[in-house]
């Protein structure tokens, strides 16, 4: 008798593990089949190859996204629709409540990522959102510039201090902590110090959460957040205590005559009673991480494409072009984030003339294929050209515009939901890359080996960068 009960767990353990290989292996039944399925391992290529997200692309997305402008991708543990063509991008940003933000705390619960990062105005939807909106938004889209331009020089000032000892660095650490205190003096209104010594506890300590979060394997399986996994709990432990840390740092320096600081919004939004602790730690924690993390990621885009062209470094010293088209030409090559999945359907829907797509899938988008489309920009789609953007200032402004209009650069995203930090970003960006090459002739490090990271986030992979006085 006990032997044929343990044959038939067996039977049932074995035909489970096969159901959930099928289920990773294929997409669902009832997704569209009017578009092609990237194969199952192409989201964690990164982890076990040495392919980055721009190989990646090339090889399996690529060819099938120009032609269909849609595809089937496995992520983050289950199945979604992942989209390029700027219709069908436009059609999901005007369609808010059929194509509804849906966060990490709620696409992937349980996992490390959406430990930190919560419910918050990036991913909220409905009335959520414009709670969210109304305490944060006028602190993201009006913040204090002042602060940059001494940030800017501190910056310089530890540029040149590091090139006592080597005229090659690694300049990843030193652009974290100028733009994290940009974002705490601007933004925020709080002195996080980054660019004090060497040290910093708040760098530091988001460097380490990083370094849990972007791990490839847990990024595409964050089920297993789930399970007891001791560097999975440790992680965890981290980021709730970084979270209790950094909250009460808000309460116990935010300034109330600073009434337009995100610290002071925040603080008097949950002594109001209008965010409860939770809510109030999710969104003090993305203006944070999106209000740095971004614009690192962009700087160091441009200072990679500048490395590697001394003669458009010249151009910009010489004043022949304005630094504006290397942006946004940066911005369609390098989009910070390649992939944006954080939409999920509340009804059954067609997207375009013949995608049906079920309601409860998630849609997403993939910045990377849409700035490298053929289709869109031409045959030199994946040439980096600033001249495409216009000759002068408000020519290139006007098509920068024109085409996060139409979707055809949706990196800043799109419509009602567009990033409310675009211009504050675009502006220490000018900043950090006028002041450099101001200064420095710049050029990629000799024993560096140019390489993009292998998932997540988009920039260099340990970006060296060797500096001559200019």
């Amino acid at each position: 008798m006990l032997s044929e009960i343990l044959k038939y767990l067996v039977i049932a353990i074995g035909s489970y593990s096969v159901y959930l290989v099928l289920e990773i292996i294929f997409p669902p039944f009832n997704f569209p089949k009017t578009i092609p399925t990237i194969p199952f391992y192409v989201s964690f290529l990164g982890s076990y190859e040495n392919l980055d997200q721009e190989q990646i692309y090339k090889r399996y997305l690529k060819d099938k996204l120009e032609k269909y402008g849609a595809v089937k991708i496995y992520f983050a543990s289950r199945w979604n629709i992942l989209v390029s063509r700027p219709e069908y991008l436009l059609t999901i940003f005007k369609n808010e409540d059929v194509y509804a933000k849906s966060g990490n705390h709620i696409k992937i619960p349980g996992s490390v990522m959406a430990s930190y990062t919560g419910d918050n105005i990036i991913s909220a939807h409905g009335e959520l959102w414009k709670l969210y909106r109304e305490v944060v938004a006028p602190s993201i889209q009006f913040p204090d510039k002042e602060p940059v331009y001494k940030n800017t020089k501190m910056m310089l000032e530890i540029i040149e201090n590091e090139l006592k000892n080597s005229d090659t660095i690694a300049i990843a650490d030193i652009l974290q902590r100028y733009t994290l205190n940009n974002v705490g003096n601007s933004m925020i209104g709080i002195d996080f110090r980054a660019l004090e010594g060497s040290q910093s506890f708040m760098h530091q300590k988001i460097k380490y959460v990083k370094s849990q979060i972007f791990r490839p394997f847990y990024m595409n399986f964050p089920y297993f957040d789930k399970f007891p996994i001791p560097s999975r709990l440790t992680a965890k432990r981290e980021v709730n205590s970084f979270r209790n840390w950094y909250g009460q740092k808000l309460i116990d320096e935010h300034k109330p005559e600073l009434s337009n600081s995100a610290a002071t919004k925040l603080v008097n939004a949950l002594k109001d009673g209008k965010l409860t602790e939770k809510q109030y730690l999710d969104n003090a924690v993305i203006v944070m991480v999106a209000g740095h993390e971004n614009p690192l990621l962009l700087m160091l885009s441009v200072l990679f494409i500048l490395g590697k062209n001394p003669d458009l470094q010249e151009s910009l010293r010489t004043e022949k072009i304005p630094l504006e088209s290397v942006i946004y030409e940066t911005l369609r090559v390098y989009p910070p984030l390649a992939q944006i999945i954080n939409r999920c359907t509340t009804k059954a829907t067609v997207l375009g003339e013949n995608i049906f797509i079920p309601k409860g899938v998630y849609v997403g988008y993939n910045n990377l294929a849409t700035g490298r489309d053929r289709g869109i920009w031409g045959p030199d789609a994946d040439e980096f050209n600033p001249s495409r953007w216009g000759n002068t200032l408000d020519e290139i402004n006007q098509n920068y515009s024109q085409a996060k209009r139409m979707a055809t650069l949706p990196a800043f995203h799109g419509r009602k939901r567009a990033c409310l930090g675009e211009k504050f970003a675009i502006f220490e960006i000018k900043e950090c890359i006028s002041a450099i090459i101001g200064k420095y002739r710049i050029s990629l490090g000799e024993n560096w080996k140019p390489k993009l990271t292998p998932s997540g986030p988009v920039c260099p992979l340990g970006l060296q960068i060797k500096f001559e006085k200019a």
